[in-house]
C-alpha cells in the first residue's frame, strides 16, 4: 500500500493530482485559520499592511519632489500641525512625507534582498545537502567563513568596497543573508532526503534538479518563511543602521535612518523629527517579528489545536 501511494505522488508529479491540489489548498486554508487565531500575528499583519498601503500611494499622497526633498526654510522646525502632520525638519521638509518615501526604500530593499538570498541559500543548501561529501564541505566552509563575519561589519565592508547606492547596498545585505537560508534549507534536506518519497523519485529517473524543486524546496518552505520574516526585520534595522552612520541610502533620498542621524543635533529642541522616524522602524521591525512568530506557531503541526 505504501509503495502505490508513492507510485501515486510520482505520477502526480507528471500528470497532475486534483486531490493532492486540494489537500494542499486545505492546508493553506488551516495555516491562514490558526493564523487568524494569533491576534498578536494578526496586529503584524495590519501594520505592516498599514506600511505597505502609504510606501505604494506614497507619490499620490505626498508628491516626493515637492514635499519630500524640496527645501523651504521659511517654514523650517514647525510642530506637528494640520499642515504638517509630522512637522517639518531643518530644511523645511514635511517630515510626513519623508517617513512614508523612506518607507518605500526600507520595505523594498528589505523585501528583495531577503527574497534573492531565501533564493541563492535555497539552492545552495539544497545542493550542499542532496549531495553531501566535498560538495556540502565546500559550500557550507565557504557559508562558516561569512557568518564568522559580523553582519553589520560585513555589509559596511562591502558598500565601502562597492559605493553608496541602493543597489550596492541591496548587494551588500543580500550576500549577508544567504548563510542563514543555506544552514536551514540544508537542515531540511537532510532530514528529507532519506524519506522513501525521495527515492522512489530517484527509481523513476527524476532529475536531480527536480527533485530539489518538486519534493526538497516545498518540504522546507514553512522554515524558510519563518526565516524570511525575521530577517526583513533584521534587514530594516540593517538599513537604518547603515543610513544613521552615513554608509546607506544618500541625501537628500529620505530615509528613516538618515532622518535620524540629521535630527540628532536638535533632538532636544525638536523631538519630533526622531521620534516619527524611529517609531516607523520600530513598528515595522516589531511588526515583521510578530508575523514571524505567528508564522512559526502556525507552520509548526505540533501545535495543532
Amino acid at each position: 500500500m505504501n509503495n502505490l501511494n508513492l507510485s501515486k505522488e510520482i505520477m502526480a508529479e507528471y500528470f497532475g493530482d486534483d486531490e493532492q491540489n486540494f489537500k494542499k489548498r486545505s492546508q493553506i486554508g488551516e495555516i491562514w485559520r490558526r493564523m487568524r487565531k494569533n491576534k498578536t500575528a494578526v496586529l503584524g499583519l495590519v501594520i505592516i499592511a498599514i506600511f505597505a498601503f502609504l510606501a505604494i500611494f506614497a507619490g499620490i499622497i505626498c508628491d516626493y519632489d515637492s514635499m519630500a526633498i524640496h527645501q523651504n526654510i521659511a517654514e523650517r522646525l514647525q510642530g506637528p500641525s494640520a499642515a504638517h502632520w509630522f512637522g517639518t525638519d531643518t530644511y523645511g521638509r514635511d517630515v510626513f512625507a519623508r517617513v512614508i518615501h523612506g518607507g518605500r526604500i526600507s520595505l523594498s530593499v528589505g523585501f528583495i534582498s531577503v527574497s534573492i538570498s531565501a533564493l541563492f541559500g535555497g539552492l545552495l543548501g539544497a545542493t550542499a545537502g542532496l549531495y553531501g561529501g566535498k560538495v556540502d564541505n565546500l559550500i557550507m566552509r565557504f557559508m562558516d567563513a561569512v557568518v564568522s563575519i559580523p553582519s553589520m561589519l560585513l555589509t559596511l565592508a562591502l558598500v565601502a568596497a562597492l559605493g553608496h547606492g541602493i543597489r550596492n547596498l541591496l548587494i551588500a545585505i543580500t550576500i549577508g543573508q544567504i548563510p542563514a537560508f543555506t544552514r536551514i534549507v540544508r537542515a531540511s534536506v537532510l532530514s528529507v532526503s532519506s524519506q522513501e518519497f525521495v527515492e522512489s523519485a530517484r527509481s523513476y529517473g527524476t532529475s536531480t534538479f527536480r527533485i530539489i524543486y518538486r519534493h526538497i524546496i516545498p518540504n522546507a518552505i514553512g522554515p524558510i518563511i519563518v526565516q524570511a520574516t525575521m530577517s526583513i526585520a533584521g534587514t530594516i534595522l540593517q538599513i537604518s543602521g547603515l543610513s544613521f552612520l552615513g554608509m546607506g541610502i544618500e541625501a537628500p533620498a529620505p530615509e528613516w535612518g538618515s532622518m535620524l542621524s540629521e535630527a540628532r543635533p536638535i533632538m532636544r529642541s525638536s523631538p519630533h523629527l526622531v521620534m516619527f522616524p524611529g517609531m516607523a522602524i520600530v513598528l515595522a521591525a516589531l511588526a515583521m517579528n510578530l508575523i514571524g512568530d505567528g508564522l512559526r506557531d502556525a507552520l509548526d503541526p505540533k501545535l495543532k489545536d
